[in-house]
């Protein structure tokens, strides 16, 4: 064994010991706020208490149902979720408000774990050099000490905090595009298109994906093509309570800009910030998914690309860590949307000295962000809503180089695809 090897039960109880912080402190959380049913959960489990009385939350009754329904705390005013939601909100419709805001991040507590546990295996299966190397140094352990760096990174970001308080649904996209980047190392079409019906329910985050694989290859518009049916089948219920669900999501849709605090230029992150920051104009939400594509678009497609290895696994890699990167610093989102970091961190595992400092410089500024920004004011004043986006997205686009670097730096190399056990 060599003498750098840490012995094998050290390895084991540290692990354990970060996976029961990391559980520990979720737990704590969702205790905390068992009381406090969030904000934006609010507007699922009402969507799914009225269409479980065949009425359309797109319409006008909305906000009166939930006036009627809702005995304190903040009432919703608009559904803007797509009628794909019927079978995700409806379950939680049949509980009492606080009983389903409980299940409902105890759900999210589990999509945490499933996405470490996937993206560690994806990870593993990939790059055996790497596998190797820490199988070496942990006491020939491989899995368990990837996913609970993993984990407890995760754990312990401000976002998936600020997404339990509340109650937001960006775990759901953030494990489907794990299960899009596990499906197509494994050779799991449908997985993989059951992963994009995911992400597509926040379509923000889903239609630049969707828009990135119909560019792709043969494979990739297989997926599009099957989750476009999937989501027609999600959507039917919803329009049997109203066959012009699909009409009044989007008009509700565009309205929706700029219609709380929350969506304010200044309280989001991405492209829309930075424009808004430097000339005084809001682009908008729509123009700023534009943006986000485009740049994903000259990253992953065309001869100019950055994701270009010639072994695929590595090439799914660098495509949805890539992908992840933009739309987390550039997109137009919130500070709890920074959950869907899983992918391109698991990623920067593989980088060398220059991508671990932007990668670490990048993190300094995301991971505990709001904090940050109680002790170091660097936002506007009158921002009274996630004060730290400006610093967040900073982060965001310093850690996004990090993840061009390890992409150039897989480029290069010669990936061995056996898969390490």
């Amino acid at each position: 064994m060599p003498q750098h090897t840490i012995p094998r039960p050290v390895v084991l109880g540290v692990c354990l010991l970060m996976c029961g912080l990391g559980v520990a402190y979720l737990l704590y959380k969702i205790q905390q706020l068992a009381g406090s049913p969030g904000f934006d959960f609010r507007y699922i489990w009402l969507a799914g208490d009225m269409w479980l009385d065949g009425v359309n939350p797109y319409g006008d009754t909305y906000e009166a149902t939930g006036a009627a329904k809702i005995e304190a705390g903040h009432v919703p005013i608009m559904w803007v979720y797509p009628p794909t939601w019927w079978a995700f909100a409806t379950p939680f419709g049949t509980l009492g408000l606080h009983a389903a805001n409980v299940a409902w991040n105890i759900c999210g507590l589990v999509l945490v774990i499933a996405i470490c546990g996937m993206t560690s295996s994806a990870l593993i299966s990939t790059f055996s050099s790497f596998s190797q190397s820490v199988a070496s140094r942990f006491g020939g352990m491989v899995f368990l000490p990837v996913f609970s760096a993993l984990f407890f990174l995760m754990a312990i970001l401000e976002a998936t905090a600020i997404l339990f308080s509340v109650g937001q649904t960006t775990l759901i996209a953030g494990f489907g595009i794990t299960l899009m980047l596990w499906g197509r190392i494994n050779q799991r079409l449908f997985l993989e298109a059951i992963g994009l019906t995911l992400v597509i329910l926040k379509p923000q985050i889903g239609g630049p994906i969707a828009i990135l694989l119909l560019l792709l290859d043969h494979r990739s518009r297989k997926v599009v093509a099957i989750s476009f049916v999937l989501s027609v089948l999600l959507m039917i219920p919803a329009l049997v309570t109203a066959p012009g669900a699909i009409f009044h999501f989007l008009q509700n849709l565009g309205a929706y800009d700029g219609f709380t605090a929350a969506n304010l230029p200044q309280s989001m992150t991405g492209i829309r910030l930075i424009i808004w920051e430097i000339a005084d104009i809001d682009i908008g939400n729509p123009i700023a998914t534009v943006v986000t594509l485009a740049v994903i678009l000259s990253l992953c497609v065309g001869p100019a690309r950055v994701a270009r290895s010639e072994d695929d696994q590595v090439l799914a890699w660098q495509i949805f860590g890539l992908t992840s990167a933009v739309i987390v610093a550039l997109a137009p989102l919130h500070i709890y949307d920074f959950v869907l970091i899983a992918v391109p961190l698991a990623m920067l595992f593989l980088g060398g000295w220059v991508s671990s400092a932007l990668a670490l410089c990048g993190a300094l500024l995301i991971w505990r962000s709001e904090n940050l920004a109680d002790v170091w004011a660097f936002h506007v004043p009158e921002v009274e809503i996630f004060p730290s986006s400006r610093l967040a997205t900073i982060g965001a686009i310093i850690f996004l180089l990090a993840v061009i670097s390890v992409t150039q730096q897989l480029n290069r190399q010669a990936v061995d695809r056996s898969v390490v056990t």
